[in-house]
């Protein structure tokens, strides 16, 4: 049953080493812990915060009869992450859905009818992409401009 809470859920995680072309390190979320979230098959979009740094969107998915968290190699060289050592973990529904625009992108399709109706058009999974793109500039200038890069291409494809 899925939980209906926004609250934290908070609980100790640990890295693991996974084989496979694409992903090699998942964060294990303990049964009792991803039960509170799932509802049905698949996976489910939450936000992750690891011990005290920024909160951030990801998917809980199921993975060979467990549910983990991808961790990229920049959550887990920022976050001085390390197989077998466990770290403190809070996760909590995203009431977006791993959709929510950051200003700069939604300055940038207020600017602009085509790009914000081809925008609309994909798919929920073709946004988070382009969102996370933008997310991960560290500067708003690199932001501003991937918004404007993206704007581009949408327009670009329809």
């Amino acid at each position: 049953m899925k939980s209906q809470s926004s609250a934290n859920v908070y609980f100790t995680a640990h890295l693991e080493d996974v084989e496979g072309p694409m992903v090699h390190h998942v964060l294990i979320i303990p049964d009792e812990i991803a039960e509170k979230f799932i509802s049905g098959k698949g996976s489910v979009r939450i936000l992750c915060r690891i011990e005290d740094t920024t909160e951030f969107p990801c998917a809980l998915l199921p993975r060979h009869g467990r549910y983990v968290i991808i961790a990229s190699l920049k959550l887990i060289k920022e976050n001085n992450l390390s197989v077998g050592t466990a770290f403190n973990i809070s996760i909590r529904p995203d009431p977006g859905n791993g959709l929510d625009l950051p200003e700069e992108f939604i300055e940038v399709l207020a600017q602009d009818e085509f790009a914000y109706k081809a925008f609309i058009a994909l798919k929920d999974g073709e946004k988070r992409g382009y969102l996370y793109y933008i997310r991960q500039a560290k500067s708003i200038e690199t932001r501003i401009k991937r918004s404007f890069e993206i704007a581009e291409k949408l327009k670009e494809r329809f």
